[in-house]
């Protein structure tokens, strides 16, 4: 368990800063059970327990302390809740039923789970929930599991459009028309439990809270607080040929494969195409300029823009990415070539830098269809 470990002042904090947040319950509902958005959850938890904070990059973990890697999850109600989404994958499942498509889910999300472990050198995982009940606030955690593919049985005749199955440790739908995964939180441990006051005028409240001698600031306008790309370029692991996504066998993360001199096996790159560099013309220094980059991990490397027409973001010396990203993360064997299928299975196909500071760099591997939205250009 996670909650447990953590210093008694941080559960306090967590705890008041959660009933504060579902006192104001009446902001947003009528329920008796306090309100608590998901992305709140999200930050609270990684402030008061000093976590990083993974959830927009679409990870299996939302959070990261240490070795630990965590699920965060709130809800109302029903245990049968969401744990992964597979909708760029459809069309390799599709027309699959029954215990093959389970299976397929199955390797889907187990994939999923170990690349997440790897990218941010995580030994566990739990999951960390909050759930809402009248009038008060539970903290639960739940194991967070690969699925065992070998013990996957159907427990009962679902329909077309869902299918049941367990691996004997827990229970999970897949729903075909929203292509999601559910699980059953069945074992749950109960670690904290605590009351909330739910206001009756939470407007009144807020209201008494300022201070009259002052004139508040306008707001900014945001357009999208879900993407902020001030400080930051997507780029893609990827390239497109009449319309279809593919990994070039001889070039970015198959650049061992190229021709002419001696290659390291584990030799790649980040492709940097002319479409993103007009974007983003004095986003990284000039070619051959090494600059710092921070991994998932926490690890440093060296890189540099580099090739003819500064098409290419390598590291320094250029097979250290790759033994990185190759070996450790994907676990792909020596020589073997990275497909676009990987990479659907896998769930990363771009990655996204953010600049700390002159010459550094934070980089992040993102889900499918990350490049798409962070341009605009998703459909």
């Amino acid at each position: 368990m996670f909650y447990e470990l953590q210093p008694k002042e941080q559960q306090e904090n967590y705890k008041l800063m959660l009933k504060i947040i579902g006192s104001l319950t009446k902001l947003f509902s009528d329920s008796n059970s306090p309100y608590l958005p998901y992305r709140v959850q999200e930050n609270v938890f990684c402030k008061y327990f000093e976590a990083e904070n993974l959830a927009r990059s679409d990870n299996s973990a939302d959070a990261k302390k240490e070795k630990f890697g965590i699920g965060l999850k709130t809800w109302v109600g029903n245990n049968d809740q969401k744990i992964a989404e597979f909708d760029s994958l459809r069309a390799q499942y599709a027309t699959l039923t029954g215990i093959k498509l389970a299976k397929k889910i199955a390797e889907y999300r187990n994939e999923r789970i170990r690349v997440t472990k790897n990218l941010y050198d995580i030994d566990n995982l739990v999951y960390h929930i909050v759930k809402r009940v009248p009038n008060a606030m539970q903290i639960l955690e739940h194991s967070f599991d690969y699925i065992d593919i070998g013990n996957i049985s159907l427990i009962r005749k679902g329909n077309k459009n869902n299918t049941y199955f367990t691996d004997g440790k827990h229970t999970y739908h897949f729903s075909l028309s929203k292509n999601t995964l559910y699980m059953l939180f069945e074992n749950m441990v109960l670690l904290d439990s605590f009351d909330v006051e739910i206001l009756d005028d939470p407007y009144s409240y807020l209201m008494n809270l300022t201070v009259p001698t002052q004139v508040a600031p306008p707001l900014p306008v945001v357009d999208n607080v879900e993407l902020d790309t001030s400080n930051k370029v997507c780029l893609r692991l990827y390239s497109v040929k009449k319309g279809k996504k593919i990994v070039p066998n001889k070039s970015g993360l198959n650049q061992w494969n190229a021709l002419g001199r001696k290659r390291n096996v584990n030799e790649i790159y980040i492709p940097f195409p002319s479409e993103d560099r007009k974007r983003f013309r004095d986003f990284f220094p000039a070619r051959n300029t090494s600059f710092k980059v921070i991994l998932p991990n926490g690890r440093e490397i060296s890189a540099k823009v580099c090739q003819q027409g500064d098409k290419a973001i390598m590291s320094n010396p250029n097979k250290e990415l790759g033994e990185w990203l190759l070996r450790k993360v994907f676990e792909i064997k020596e020589k073997t070539l990275v497909t676009y299928d990987m990479l659907e299975l896998f769930g990363v196909d771009s990655v996204v830098f953010t600049k700390i500071e002159d010459l550094k760099y934070k980089v992040d591997f993102a889900e499918i269809g990350t490049y798409e939205a962070f341009y605009g250009e998703n459909k």
